[in-house]
């Protein structure tokens, strides 16, 4: 008779013990697959958060004077210009995104301009040409701009501006509509020379400046006008200029300190004009239940395959003491202790196909209420502090006169910085944080892969008890076995 047909029989005629095992062993596969359902499920929400966020590093002109190229002009009013003979340039910006993972850059600076538009008032007195100034902000694609990606304005018609455009303009719909503008006409801007740029496109704003708030003319959202970079080029020919600051993002925050790595490896940027700094903290914070969870059900599993074998272990040794016999005639038939053992080993085997088999429906309904009590909610991003706002407005006038320097500094640093506007809008971390929160109820289902774990799990710890409770009968001599019986 085959070991599969003696084993088959003892499972049919020992029904009892068959049926206590086999629910030892579905009890122990469902967790166990709940947990590599979950461990699965945790690791894919981190790879797709991970390409959902990226990570982020921003370069930026050194305005110090470690930086042997900055400068600083004083006027005759008290102003100052702040610049670098080395800024931040698109060809830079061009050579920076041709490296592998990097997703998108936002790089921008802003300059006051004199439109010969009619634009609308602001509710700050200022003194001389500010009262009919305008900002233009010179991108590098508008589409990946923060006032873009914040949601505070949209682009409604026309198209976006790009690393490509050259003179090209996007302004708003309701400063179209007070001049009589359409998509193609052109209108001019002048800061130390006179340019002619071309409207492509119309933007509509999604989140207007407060009604209570002091704002000059130059600040009002519908007065500012977004240009490319040839623009800036012409409007300040004889002086330097670039963009105040370029931030990347990457495709997998993983990969951040490698990238960052290669560009400070660059010969071709001169790191006494620059700075470079790393950000990943917001998928950092995000990630941090996904990453608890997936240990913490790390050592769930390993704890239930270690508890589940020592009761396997425990349940087969006692049924093995009891077998005493059959294995002494066995062993008198001419059987060897290795096809006994291989008879045992399958035994469990047959239960065991068809537990795991079964734990794939209790597994799903287990492995969702689990997660759901693991997981832990991500603290909400916090704000920025007031020194760097601060900071970065000084930063945002380089290569501008400061001429109001009180008034631009308080202000501006709520329009150049959408994501830090106080007018009951959601900066972009607390949007993150709000989509992070929703995708915390990971949803759990059970795959072939995940069964094809649980088999393998399952039959090792099984191989492993079986062998150590067969041991003690195993060891024995067949006259010591004969003695036993008798």
């Amino acid at each position: 008779m085959s070991t599969i047909k003696r084993a088959f029989l003892y499972v049919t005629r020992k029904k009892g013990k068959s049926i206590l095992l086999f629910f030892v062993l579905l009890i122990m596969a469902t967790f166990v697959l709940s947990g590599i359902s979950i461990e699965r499920a945790a690791r894919l929400e981190q790879k797709k958060l991970r390409q959902t966020m990226g990570g982020t590093f921003e370069l930026l002109p050194e305005f110090s004077e470690s930086n042997p190229y900055f400068k600083t002009i004083n006027d005759d009013e008290g102003g100052v210009t702040l610049y670098t003979e080395r800024p931040l340039t698109q060809e830079m910006i061009d050579l920076i995104l041709q490296m592998d993972g990097i997703k998108s850059c936002d790089a921008d600076t802003q300059s006051n301009v004199h439109p010969n538009l009619e634009i609308f008032k602001g509710n700050v007195p200022l003194k001389g040409e500010l009262n009919d100034s305008a900002y233009a902000r010179t991108v590098y694609s508008s589409e990946t701009n923060a006032f873009f990606t914040s949601q505070k304005l949209q682009l409604i018609e026309g198209k976006h501006i790009t690393n490509a455009e050259k003179y090209s303009a996007i302004i708003s719909k309701e400063l179209a509509d007070k001049n009589g503008l359409k998509i193609g006409d052109t209108f001019s801007i002048t800061a130390d020379c006179k340019v002619e740029i071309k409207i492509i496109g119309f933007y509509e704003i999604l989140k207007p400046d407060s009604t209570f708030e002091n704002i000059a003319t130059y600040e009002k959202i519908e007065n500012q006008i977004f240009v490319d970079y040839y623009t800036l080029q012409e409007l300040f020919r004889d002086t330097p200029v670039g963009f105040v600051s370029a931030k990347f993002l990457v495709d997998d925050p993983a990969n951040l300190e490698k990238i960052v790595k290669e560009i400070r490896g660059n010969s071709e940027i001169d790191w006494q004009a620059f700075t470079l700094t790393t950000d990943n903290t917001e998928y950092q914070d995000a990630a941090a239940p996904l990453e608890k969870l997936q240990s913490l059900v790390t050592s769930i599993i390993l704890v239930i395959a270690l508890v589940s074998g020592i009761i396997l272990a425990l349940i087969l040794t006692m049924w093995g003491r009891s077998r005493i016999h059959e294995t002494g005639v066995f062993l008198s038939l001419g059987i060897g202790k290795g096809k006994i053992v291989s008879q045992y080993l399958a035994e469990v085997f047959m239960i065991a196909v068809i537990a795991f088999g079964l734990s794939f429906f209790m597994g799903n309904a287990v492995a969702n209420q689990l997660a759901n009590k693991l997981i832990e909610s991500p603290s909400s991003g916090e704000n920025l502090s007031n020194d760097k706002d601060v900071v970065w407005d000084i930063k945002d006038d380089y290569g501008l006169s400061l001429d109001d320097a009180q008034v631009t500094i308080k202000d501006d640093s709520e329009i150049s910085t959408p994501q830090n506007d106080e007018q009951n809008i959601m900066p972009p971390e607390a949007e993150v944080s709000v989509d992070i929160a929703e995708t915390e109820q990971i949803h759990i289902s059970v795959d072939i892969l995940d069964m094809l774990q649980l088999y393998l799990i399952g039959f090792a710890i099984i191989t492993v008890s079986v062998i150590l409770s067969s041991g003690t009968v195993m060891r024995l001599k067949p006259r010591e076995i004969l003695s036993k019986m008798s």
